[in-house]
């Protein structure tokens, strides 16, 4: 009869430590879900709108293709920094890279991007012909509230 409680107590034991370990993993696990869910997603066509299908994407040194549709997955985003003021941390800036053969290299320069949102972003890219175009660049202007602060603080 020793034995067999012995036998139950390390099983017992051995259980509880088990399950210990898998609580610890479930709780490990919910911290990478609430994530900062601060992500872009992008859409690029051509001049006349039609989906670019395989473009790169580089976004934060991320790389991704675009599929059918001309879109990215979902790109999630961390360590975002604001090129304009970086105790701003609300939105972020960003610069996105597009190519693809037989089109124009295209960048987005400075694209907003604001904390916990998904952006969504169209990017439009020239398909190469007899120019020598070498890139396209957008820049996008910061927040209407960030335009109007550096004009206030003029007066």
């Amino acid at each position: 009869m020793k034995t067999t409680l012995k036998n139950v107590a390390i099983v017992l034991v051995f259980v509880s430590m088990v399950m210990v370990v898998l609580i610890a993993v479930d709780k490990a696990g919910d911290t990478s879900v609430v994530a900062n869910n601060t992500a872009i997603k992008i859409t690029v066509v051509d001049l006349d709108n039609l989906p670019v299908h395989n473009a790169k994407v580089i976004v934060c040194g991320q790389t991704f293709f675009t599929d059918n549709n001309g879109n990215s997955p979902v790109i999630q985003l961390d360590d975002l920094q604001n090129s304009y003021d970086k105790t701003i941390t609300d939105w972020y800036t960003a610069t996105v890279i597009v190519t693809k053969n037989g089109y124009v290299p295209t960048a987005v320069i400075n694209c907003v991007i604001f904390d916990k949102q998904t952006r969504k972003l169209t990017v439009k890219v020239y398909e190469k012909d007899d120019s020598n175009l070498p890139y396209v660049c957008y820049v996008e202007s910061p927040t209407d509230e960030y335009l109007k602060s550096l004009f206030d603080n003029t007066n």
